[in-house]
């Protein structure tokens, strides 16, 4: 059995980019839907019996009516193919407010034949060309869906995460008691496992992960765990494979570096064998030089974007220089020399110049660029407060931060 594993599709992402004239389309969510094309065409091409999108399909939960178009058309073409598609919920998918429907509820509403959405914990059994396969879902939840309101009343934000986390290990270890030794099967969790390296969906998670071990995805009869949530791609066990696709395309420049794609996972006797399968997603291109020392630094400037390759990608400049080279360095001088190497958009132009006076935030500047959470841009707006904010009201602050974020 083939399966074509996605994640983190994030349609209606439309940060660094311009309206395109000839779709009036955004140009970053014709990017987002030439990765998800290509990765369909890619499974088609490989003959998968399933395509398994383990969360997130869209920025949000309120997918405005174009984007929704534009996915239910893939699921479409799927579907016309004859090609079974099971969707996982994500973060980005559902609404903390109870009775909300999340962004892909109307394919059960329609009742879409072989279209699933996993909403909620549960085991499946989903009929394939190539036999049944067994899925145990485990969706991003809330505290709300395994906890009710008087469970809840009074506890702690500690307490609540503990009961929230032993009741999903409980369910996925039961649902792993209960499968079938004569068909595969496989888990598929939207979110944290402990050792995952993090990537840009931190600056876009509101309030903390829950983070599962390692330990409660390797249930014996688990063929592969079908991971979402974090757009690294990455592998953190074997036997089963763990596997985290990643994102389709990159969202900032946290991920300049990271390749973008899908898995391509193949089942046969209870083992799992899968592939990494990179996408053309669209560069990203920081230029950072301290030119201070230079006679000539708009040359320098010059000569460090001849070395790069930014046709078609997002770039920034930022460059460490001295008050009397600013002149030299006119931001739409170096624009030119941008727009002449073709860069596809242009995200910043940014001179930094020695001032006097101390920078509260020094040794950020990085992660400000890449992107905060919330929690992480209330801890450095409290180190950076005169006169400083206690230790023990910095806690404070933050926990009482972590249970709005929570909600």
């Amino acid at each position: 059995m083939r399966i074509l594993h996605l994640a983190d599709l994030h349609l209606g992402v439309e940060n660094y980019g311009r309206i395109d004239p000839a779709t009036g389309l955004h140009s970053r969510l014709l990017d987002y839907l030439a990765r998800l094309d290509d990765a369909i065409a890619l499974g088609l091409a490989e003959g998968v019996h399933l395509v398994l999108i383990a969360g997130d399909i869209y920025k949000n939960r309120t997918p405005n009516p174009t984007h929704q178009r534009e996915f239910a058309r893939r699921i479409h073409r799927l579907r016309s193919a004859g090609v079974p598609v099971f969707i996982l919920t994500g973060n980005h998918d559902i609404s903390p407010a109870l009775g909300r429907a999340h962004s892909v509820e109307i394919f059960d509403a329609l009742g879409v034949e072989g279209v699933t959405i996993a909403d909620r914990p549960r085991l499946h059994q989903i009929t394939t060309n190539a036999g049944m396969l067994q899925i145990i879902a485990v969706p991003w939840v809330t505290r709300h869906n395994l906890m009710t309101r008087e469970e809840m009343r009074g506890a702690t934000f500690a307490t609540i995460e503990y009961e929230v986390r032993r009741r999903l290990e409980a369910f996925i270890a039961d649902a792993a008691q209960r499968l079938d030794p004569a068909h595969p099967a496989l888990i598929a969790f939207h979110g944290s496992i402990d050792g995952a390296q993090l990537g840009a969906e931190r600056s876009m998670t509101l309030g903390q992960d829950l983070v599962l071990p390692r330990s409660v995805m390797t249930q014996p009869g688990v063929a592969y765990v079908a991971m979402g949530h974090i757009h690294k791609h990455q592998v953190l066990h074997h036997d089963p494979p763990l596997v985290y696709p990643g994102s389709i395309e990159r969202v900032d420049f946290g991920e300049r570096d990271e390749p973008k794609g899908c898995v391509l996972v193949e089942l046969a006797h209870g083992k799992a064998t899968w592939q990494f399968h990179a996408l053309a997603a669209r560069p990203f291109v920081s230029i950072t030089k301290d030119v201070r020392a230079s006679s000539d630094p708009l040359e320098q400037v010059r000569t460090l974007i001849g070395r790069h390759d930014l046709r078609e990608a997002v770039v920034r400049v930022e460059l460490q220089a001295e008050r009397e080279q600013v002149p030299q360095l006119r931001e739409e001088r170096i624009r030119e020399l941008l727009e002449a190497a073709e860069a596809f958009f242009i995200a910043a132009i940014k001179i930094n110049v020695e001032r006097s006076g101390r920078n509260r935030l020094a040794g950020m500047d990085q992660e400000l660029l890449d992107g905060l959470t919330p929690r992480r841009a209330l801890e450095l707006y409290l180190q950076s407060k005169q006169p400083p904010v206690t230790a023990p009201r910095t806690k404070a602050l933050l926990a009482a931060a972590d249970e709005l974020l929570a909600e």
